[in-house]
């Protein structure tokens, strides 16, 4: 082979080298959202696969992401052992059904966030909350570290696989997040080795949030956002937004120390009497099938959280929490989070498509 000719073949192949990483780059960057558009999201739970109509009637009231929970179950904060089921039977939650959403989703230019939760008990462990989740000496810590990893590493790989827009490396293990930042910088080095989308972690709105070491590393600063808002009966519109203002001021300053946006990875409100004094309060037995308490309430606190964060520059959006993907499900909920079918629903249709 001549010089001139092999120089050809050579200049040839870089040529096509470009083109190729030109066209990798391309599809990586158009498989993400912008980030200066708003995250209108909601958290789906489907048992069973929704109906075809399901994600059209999310986008038409104006959804821009899909947001997806998978579950580790560890038996107790003792435990050092996590439990994963990719084949779940519960639709949203399996590797089968994610995919499959996020191909319904990707059609109508929808997005996905994975969130990957950890389910602690199942074996009578009490009032035990994974943010409680730690260990006194070093074996143990590595010892669940090793299958945490392990646990949010096929998330990541799917995250991938999938096109996923976000990926939330942890969900409320405080804990081990203040204990134990090194770990959690490397697993975000491994994770972005194998995921080129945009990381968060999912914060709790207590005693967690601000003392976070790794915000810098990732795109979001995520937090779980049943902040406290006032403890008086049937509160007015305006002692919500005051109720608001000095988390407002921290979530600010928060967001300008870190040069990161807030993302509430969840909001959501029941319909209920104490819903703005304890946000958080999952639905009791007595309560099953209870079909109102206070929708006015409900509506009410949507309406003071959107009017408080929505136009400001530092706020990258919600995950509302949540929304059922059956009619069966839905109608046991009736006093649950979802703003389905309540004037809620109204409220976040009218702020989602506000700007579309």
């Amino acid at each position: 082979m001549s010089e001139d000719h092999f120089l050809h073949r050579l200049l040839r192949a870089l040529m096509m080298l470009g083109v190729c990483m030109i066209q990798v780059n391309c599809t990586s960057e158009s498989r993400h959202s912008d980030r200066g558009v708003k995250i209108q999201s909601v958290t789906l739970d489907a048992r069973n696969k929704p109906s075809d109509a399901l994600l059209p009637q999310l986008k038409r009231l104006g959804v821009t992401h899909i947001t997806l929970v998978q579950f580790g179950f560890q038996s107790s904060i003792e435990s050092t052992e996590i439990r994963m089921n990719p084949n779940a039977r519960w639709y949203s939650e399996s590797d089968q059904g994610i995919r499959e959403l996020s191909k319904s989703a990707d059609s109508l230019g929808l997005y996905i966030i994975l969130k990957p939760h950890l389910w602690l008990g199942g074996y009578n462990v009490g009032g035990q909350s994974r943010n409680e989740i730690g260990y006194i000496n070093e074996q143990s810590w590595v010892s669940w570290e090793s299958d945490y990893t392990a646990f949010l590493m096929h998330y990541a790989h799917l995250s991938q696989e999938i096109r996923a827009d976000v990926l939330v490396i942890g969900t409320e293990l405080a804990r081990s997040a203040h204990e134990r930042p090194d770990y959690w910088k490397m697993l975000i080095q491994q994770v972005r080795s194998v995921y080129d989308g945009k990381l968060t972690y999912a914060a709790n709105w207590w005693e967690e949030y601000e003392d976070i070491k790794f915000w810098h590393l990732l795109e979001y600063i995520g937090v779980q956002a049943y902040f406290e808002l006032s403890d008086q009966p049937n509160p007015s519109e305006q002692m919500l937004a005051e109720g608001w203002y000095p988390y407002q001021k921290m979530l600010s300053d928060l967001s300008t120390h870190y040069d990161r946006p807030i993302l509430f990875t969840e909001l959501g409100y029941r319909n209920v009497d104490d819903a703005a004094a304890q946000p958080w309060r999952w639905p009791s037995r007595n309560e099953i099938g209870v079909t109102d308490s206070n929708s006015e309430l409900q509506a009410r606190l949507y309406t003071a959280f959107f009017n408080q964060f929505w136009n400001e520059p530092w706020f990258a959006g919600v995950i509302i929490w949540k929304w059922h993907g059956d009619l069966e499900r839905r109608r046991t909920a009736q006093l649950g989070f979802t703003p389905q079918g309540k004037p809620s629903e109204d409220v976040m249709r009218q702020w989602f498509t506000a700007n579309q």
